[in-house]
């Protein structure tokens, strides 16, 4: 038995071997094709000849019997009359018109299930493909088609597609690692210096000796600066994290207008102390999601806060949820009527560290908004900016359970 398994074994290593080493042209789906059409034709052909052969000869014996059978009565005198046309044209016309017509069908039906065979076994391969590259195109590069051989046209597209992606998730992985690395080996010297400047900081301020008010106020900004550089290497490390899908094992039920009513209890008194006004609309009925609730309220209150630090005293900020029943999703809205972004500069906002206005010192990180696309796309969701004419809206869309 086990010497019976390893020789069919070999004969289907030797079977793949052989077909991987055909010319190209050979493996050409149109090829293929070409060659199935040609021998579904010559065994239609034989089916149709064999069973129009067969029906007529069933009939001819039929007819022969009955004309033996007559012969034996007219013998022995049971019969006097004489057919002399035992066999009609009208009956052979008839046998052959109804052999041809069955064998007909017979190979209408074989050649039928051929095609829908063949046919829903491209367009399995074909939605294999589909949903391997939309799975990519949401953030999971292990999706893979699972294809090995390259016998045709989708195989070697799937066999292909697989490769890139192997390709691409190690790129991915290791310029995640490398993110990652550098910023935790930054991160410890970062909070060591600020740890020392806030120690010579206190030194400074228990000193009998009297120091510079330039030298206090230099201490100051590069204690400013510290932090400004613990923070942006927090939220670097934060959003690799958030990217990774790691954050996914922590998903549970969550309501979205919960989530808008604990970030409003906190920013309507920040923008009132700002002189700006935050204004809530939400639906009374639950909206249901899976999802990380600590990171949903960041997101929000990065929004929020963006509008906050971007607007001048006087503007009206609003903060709204609802639901597409018809797509079924979730939406959030943060809109305000500041400046707002050009639309040249609205795809480039979501890149880490990039700001519209490089000469802005507001202390924003440049980071608000990559968080917030990060965390739509660990909720398998979107993110879209929108001229509110005059101010900027950003849109979240979320599936709902």
């Amino acid at each position: 038995m086990k010497r019976r398994l390893l020789d069919m074994l070999r004969n289907k290593i030797s079977l793949h071997s052989m077909i991987n080493r055909l010319p190209l042209w050979m493996k050409s789906s149109a090829t293929q094709q070409g060659v199935m059409f040609v021998l579904v034709s010559l065994f239609s052909l034989v089916l149709m000849a064999s069973v129009t052969i067969l029906y007529v000869d069933y009939e001819l014996g039929q007819q022969n019997s009955e004309i033996v059978k007559e012969s034996k009565q007219r013998a022995t005198g049971d019969k006097h009359d004489i057919d002399e046309d035992p066999i009609e044209d009208d009956d052979i016309i008839a046998v052959l018109t109804t052999g041809f017509i069955l064998a007909g069908v017979l190979v209408s039906l074989f050649t039928i299930a051929i095609v829908v065979a063949m046919g829903r076994l491209s367009q399995q391969r074909i939605s294999r493909i589909e949903q391997v590259l939309n799975a990519a195109a949401d953030g999971d590069l292990s999706a893979r088609t699972g294809e090995k051989n390259t016998y045709n046209d989708l195989a070697r597209i799937s066999v292909s597609v697989d490769e890139m992606l192997s390709r691409l998730e190690g790129s991915v992985a290791a310029m995640s690692d490398i993110s990652s690395n550098i910023a935790h080996e930054l991160k410890t010297p970062i909070t060591r210096l600020r740890h020392n400047l806030l120690t010579l900081r206190d030194e400074a301020d228990a000193s009998s000796t009297a120091h510079s008010q330039s030298f206090m106020n230099e201490l100051d900004h590069a204690l400013s600066d510290s932090q400004r550089l613990a923070s942006i290497f927090d939220a670097l490390l934060r959003i690799t994290q958030i990217e990774s899908g790691a954050r996914r094992s922590r998903f549970t039920e969550t309501d979205l207008t919960q989530i808008v009513d604990t970030v409003a209890e906190i920013y309507v008194d920040v923008a009132e102390d700002a002189g700006m006004q935050l204004l809530v609309h939400k639906v009374q009925s639950p909206l249901l999601i899976q999802g990380d609730r600590e990171l949903l309220i960041q997101q929000i209150a990065n929004l929020i806060e963006n509008a906050l630090r971007y607007c001048s005293a006087g503007s009206v900020i609003k903060l709204s949820c609802g639901a597409d029943d018809k797509a079924s999703l979730v939406w959030l809205k943060v809109e305000d009527n500041g400046l707002g972004i050009a639309e040249a500069e609205r795809e480039r906002v979501f890149e880490r560290l990039y700001r519209v206005d490089k000469s802005r010192t507001d202390g924003g990180l440049g980071l608000g908004l990559s968080l917030a696309k990060a965390v739509a796309g660990l909720h398998h969701g979107t993110i879209t900016l929108q001229d509110c004419e005059p101010g900027l809206g950003v849109m979240i869309s979320i599936p709902r359970v």
